[in-house]
């Protein structure tokens, strides 16, 4: 959770330094593993279909109807793996031409008669002044102060959109993968989710799951107007790449609120992220810092905007795809405790509210992310929800990565 996602701008020297040949071998991995789930599954069709010769009455047809069942799950996972080759692929290709197409400008600010360079952001400057181009060039020094700076131009503007391209190809990679993912039959989804044995817990994975947005991900704001609004209050804020459902949120916001309501909305958001930083740095991402974050944020929120649409902006964020499913229900169990709160403590302050939720999280009333590590191994297990005073802040947080969803239910 940050309110909005996050969105640190690509460098020339970062990209330029990428491998995607990884990516390429997962590619591969994957459309191979179709490929042998698809020969399974062919497999197990035959062997069913000859099982009436030998397994008859409704115990049999009970088992034939699962295998089919099976089956087509499996066919549905085998369409999955061959369209997520085919995404990553895809995403390869696009970052690649563009990676391409910036050393293709690099040739040119090296080449260029008015000695240019590139600073890691793109921005193409020359090593001569203004002054010394017109010196050197004292016949017609105007035009060619002009044409240089014509030239940074075209070079900063190609390279900066090379750059946006490739980021928008990176930023959407995880989200396109975990719509696949989605695709999945609610039997896989669940098999391989990890289930906690303690049965309370167990309920709460599986209660607080949303749906993936069926839109893609949109830029907001998209109204250049509203962006350049915002900078009035926020100078160095970002358009930045969210769901269509958290986009209308705050377009709701701002046409009820106006530009106050959208600052309140920002500031919350940082006062939620700083005090977590603050309380709990050593758990901030999965862990009782994050549980806390997500906690007073939506306190923080119900009281200044309403439970109602602190309910519809918080469930919209988890909407992105490929969101873990064990983050995505501490996410939302941790956001609906803390609208309780809020409402509970409507006239508290914000430090008492922050109390009120260091409290919370004391007795165990939120969830985190627990990996503690196995004595016998030597290695962390797999992340799964647990109270919050159960673990250590130390043997808490969701390694990196794309996981299986699991159904939505919110």
């Amino acid at each position: 959770m940050s309110g909005l996602h996050e969105d640190h701008p690509l460098t020339v020297p970062q990209v330029l330094g990428w491998n995607l040949g990884p990516a390429r071998d997962v590619a591969s991995i994957v459309k191979r593993v179709s490929g042998e789930i698809d020969s399974e599954m062919a497999d197990a069709g035959h062997k069913i279909a000859q099982s009436y010769e030998y397994f008859e009455g409704k115990s049999g047809d009970s088992v034939r109807e699962r295998g089919e069942q099976d089956k087509k799950d499996g066919f549905t996972t085998v369409d999955v793996y061959e369209e997520m080759a085919k995404s990553i692929n895809s995403i390869c290709e696009t970052i690649e031409g563009k990676i391409g197409e910036i050393r293709g400008w690099l040739r040119e600010v090296e080449d260029s008669d008015w000695d240019l360079f590139c600073e890691p952001d793109g921005e193409v400057l020359s090593h001569q002044s203004n002054w010394e181009t017109m010196k050197e060039h004292w016949w017609s020094p105007a035009t060619a102060v002009a044409n240089k700076e014509l030239e940074e131009f075209r070079l900063t503007q190609a390279i900066r959109q090379a750059l946006t391209r490739i980021q928008e190809a990176d930023l959407t990679g995880s989200e396109n993968l975990g719509r696949l993912l989605e695709k999945l039959a609610d039997s896989v989804k669940q098999g391989v989710s990890g289930t906690p044995s303690d049965p309370n817990l167990a309920k709460v994975l599986m209660d607080y799951q949303t749906e993936t947005s069926s839109s893609k991900p949109v830029i907001w704001p998209s109204d250049g107007a509203l962006l350049d609004v915002i900078r009035m209050a926020i100078p160095d804020f970002k358009a930045t790449l969210m769901t269509e459902e958290e986009s209308r949120a705050l377009d709701n916001l701002y046409s009820k609120k106006g530009l106050s309501g959208l600052k309140d909305f920002f500031d919350i958001t940082s006062l939620a992220e700083d005090e977590a930083k603050k309380r709990y740095p050593t758990s901030y991402l999965d862990g009782h810092g994050d549980a806390f974050r997500h906690t007073y944020w939506n306190a923080l929120m119900t009281q200044k905007f309403g439970e109602d649409w602190t309910q519809t902006y918080t469930t919209s964020h988890e909407k992105i795809g490929g969101n873990p499913p064990h983050r995505e229900a501490m996410d939302l169990y941790n956001n609906e405790q803390g609208r309780k709160i809020g409402l509970a403590n409507s006239s508290a302050s914000a430090e008492e509210l922050a109390q009120k939720v260091k409290e919370h999280i004391d007795n165990g009333q939120a969830i985190v992310l627990g990996n503690p590590v196995d004595p016998a191994t030597g290695l962390r297990s797999r992340p799964t929800i647990t109270w919050s005073n159960t673990v250590s802040e130390s043997d808490t947080g969701q390694p990196a990565g794309v996981e299986i969803p699991l159904p939505g239910k919110k």
